[in-house]
């Protein structure tokens, strides 16, 4: 009986995360902008927040990003602050030298970490490298977002998923109607998809052309109409 209870006070401790304030579980980080390049040299200031269970903004974490350069054995580490008066976090990367790198948010909860797309660094005084597409940038912003922790669309990425919505695989809907949920999805409800249980989708606070861009990777490049 007593190794019973020493088990379950071991197991519900493990649960409580980052911090006792916070009753475990899993959290999804939601990057606010992600640079489709970034100039070797200049700082680049990545804000991001962490929600519990991908709703409630969580504060008090010790969040740091790391970026790794691809090509060669170099990192940069920085520690992400509170940024006053919100509940995001912010860390300023400088990356050393041009390619690509692989940047790794560790949430400071519960161990949980999201890797970004590759973010390409360009020398001072290169051309830019050529423009996104929709449809890239919206596979960018599938992972940024933190939507992939939720919803499987093994059209964009393999990590792995919690399965909480609906599988976006394959799946197609009206452009228009698709907009408008993911701008206000606590009031507009896609007809097409059924209800993920007791779990909703948070407003992330998308942009126009964010939007634009996720409606482009979800309906893999195609118009859908209406009807």
């Amino acid at each position: 009986m007593r190794k019973s209870i020493l088990l379950l006070v071991f197991l519900v401790t493990a649960g409580l995360g980052a911090t006792s304030r916070h009753l475990g579980g899993w959290a999804v980080v939601t990057v606010d902008d992600l640079p489709d390049y970034v100039v070797v040299g200049q700082p680049v200031r990545l804000s991001f927040v962490v929600r519990q269970h991908g709703m409630r903004p969580l504060d008090g974490l010790r969040p740091r990003v790391e970026a790794k350069a691809r090509s060669v054995d170099i990192s940069v580490n920085a520690l992400a602050v509170h940024d006053t008066g919100t509940v995001r976090y912010v860390a300023t990367l400088n990356l050393s030298r041009p390619g690509e790198w692989t940047v790794t948010i560790q949430s400071g909860f519960g161990g949980q970490a999201t890797t970004l797309p590759p973010l390409r660094a360009v020398e001072q005084g290169a051309a830019p490298p050529r423009a996104l597409s929709e449809l890239e940038r919206g596979r960018r912003l599938f992972i940024a977002k933190g939507c992939f922790t939720c919803h499987v669309n093994t059209e964009v990425t393999l990590a792995p998923s919690l399965r909480i919505g609906p599988e976006l695989t394959g799946r197609r809907y009206p452009a228009e109607q698709l907009a408008k949920f993911l701008a206000h999805p606590e009031s507009v409800r896609l007809t097409q998809v059924p209800r993920a249980g007791p779990f909703t989708m948070p407003n992330l606070g998308l942009k126009e052309r964010e939007i634009a861009s996720l409606v482009t990777m979800i309906n893999g490049g195609r118009e859908v109409s209406a009807r």
